[in-house]
């Protein structure tokens, strides 16, 4: 199926997108030295052994199998420039979205994240409407910035997001593309890449609910 894609930043547009169809991919979302820098940063904490191997499951296993990617989550006090950027910019985007879908979200968790070569990511929801954990089940809205400099279709590592049993798209990760989706709507899954995979991933959360 052919992907729409956003060739704007304009805010309405992009909120009227996510909320006909419940999914939205935008290029060009941050400037391309920003995306540079970010990609850096990841590239640094790697090397610094920053990252980890991401798990998977109640038990929190690592399974390379199911998803073979490195990740080292951020914050906002993060001194880096970059990052602070991306906040910023995330930020943004939280207001808007609780402005004008009256959606309640507080927060965001995020994560850099580097899928080696031929890495994946096996298909899988963000949220579960029941069960599962507390924090699992406040994520509203996924987002997912990726950061790869001059990627081509014949690199692979597409984003499949999977629209009903049936109908799928795959977004390929280029540079400054972001994609935002509802979590406990979209299955989804990371193709394998011939190239190392990039991407700062993170989930607009709404708050836990009180227990009376």
């Amino acid at each position: 199926m052919q992907t729409k894609i956003l060739s704007t930043t304009d805010d309405d547009k992009i909120v009227t997108t996510l909320a006909e169809q419940g999914y939205v991919v935008i290029d060009d979302y941050l400037p391309a030295h920003t995306i540079f820098a970010l990609a850096e940063v990841a590239r640094t904490k790697l090397s610094n052994q920053e990252m980890a191997h991401a798990r998977t499951g109640k038990q929190a296993e690592t399974r390379q199998h199911i998803r073979g990617d490195h990740i080292c989550w951020l914050d906002e006090n993060s001194p880096d420039i970059a990052i602070q950027q991306y906040f910023v910019h995330m930020q943004h985007l939280k207001q808007l979205l609780n402005q004008q879908l009256f959606i309640g979200l507080a927060s965001l968790e995020t994560h850099l994240a580097i899928y080696p070569v031929g890495a994946v990511y096996q298909k899988h929801l963000d949220q579960f409407n029941a069960g599962g954990s507390a924090q699992l089940n406040t994520r509203k809205i996924s987002s997912i910035l990726y950061l790869n400099q001059d990627w081509q279709p014949k690199h692979g590592g597409e984003l499949r997001l999977h629209l009903d049993n049936e109908e799928w798209i795959d977004i390929l990760p280029i540079g400054g593309r972001l994609v935002l989706f509802l979590s406990a709507d979209f299955w989804h899954e990371v193709l394998p890449a011939h190239r190392e995979r990039l991407s700062l991933t993170g989930w607009f959360r709404t708050r836990e609910p009180q227990l009376l």
